[in-house]
């Protein structure tokens, strides 16, 4: 008989370990609004091969198409932190980009509500602290300012958009996972003992070196923040420092 944890780690995660050996620690990444489990499919090639990375994948892309998107943040970080839960026993490391450091956020806030800190160390990146964001309202534009929008911060979505066959399939998902950042502001979001660390492109338009500091007040335990050369997708464009710089600070065995 499945157990539940176990069905929903099926639904929720997918493995990009190809090591082929038993993890020692483990690596959870949660993609931006409109990514997808394939986002950080190059990351196992640059971490130590004692470490299994998971992706979360959201529903309404993908292998999840037909399901209907997550009505908020918090509703989808519940379901992932039950698929993360039988991980737990391992090292922990939990990663997070744009609207996945929310996501993440939220992760590890529940796993800490229900077991304490099992989590080793929390990556937020690209964004400001969840109580210092403010309101937004782009998931409510027509589809050509939408677009625009949406291009601006990331190039490849332009690309995709930009044909008129995938426009209408991906169009309604990106949109969704906008709708879920921009009305995600908690009120009183709990400080998380796990270690935290704050990472971000030095040339974000949306997010300076200030607005990764807010994170430290968010943080139980240990705090730094990070940036990087490049733009709001600077894990892209600059990959190899990043996964670098996470590899240095991965928790021993």
């Amino acid at each position: 008989m499945r157990t539940r944890n176990a069905t929903t780690a099926g639904l929720w995660l997918r493995s990009g370990s190809g090591s082929g050996q038993r993890p020692r620690r483990r690596l959870i990444c949660l993609p931006h609004a409109g990514g997808t489990a394939s986002t950080y499919r190059t990351w196992p090639e640059l971490l130590p091969r004692d470490l299994a990375v998971h992706t979360a994948q959201y529903p309404g892309r993908q292998d999840r198409f037909a399901e209907l998107a997550a009505d908020s943040i918090e509703d989808m970080a519940e379901s992932i932190a039950s698929a993360v839960e039988p991980l737990s026993g391992d090292p922990l490391v939990v990663f997070g980009h744009s609207m996945g450091a929310y996501v993440a956020y939220e992760v590890v806030a529940e796993l800490e509500r229900r077991h304490g800190p099992v989590v080793d160390l929390l990556v937020v990146s690209g964004v400001i602290a969840p109580h210092r964001k403010g309101a937004g309202d782009v998931h409510k534009l027509g589809d050509a300012e939408f677009v625009a929008e949406v291009a601006r911060d990331n190039e490849s979505f332009a690309e995709l958009l930009a044909n008129p066959d995938l426009i209408e399939v991906l169009l309604p998902m990106i949109r969704d996972d906008y709708r879920l950042f921009e009305m995600y502001r908690p009120s009183d979001p709990p400080a998380v003992r796990a270690r935290m660390l704050a990472t971000g492109g030095a040339a974000d338009p949306d997010v300076d070196h200030d607005g990764l500091l807010s994170w430290g007040e968010l943080a139980a335990g240990d705090f730094e923040a990070v940036t990087f050369p490049g733009g709001h997708f600077y894990l892209v464009e600059d990959e190899p420092a990043l996964v670098g710089a996470l590899a240095e600070r991965l928790p021993s065995v």
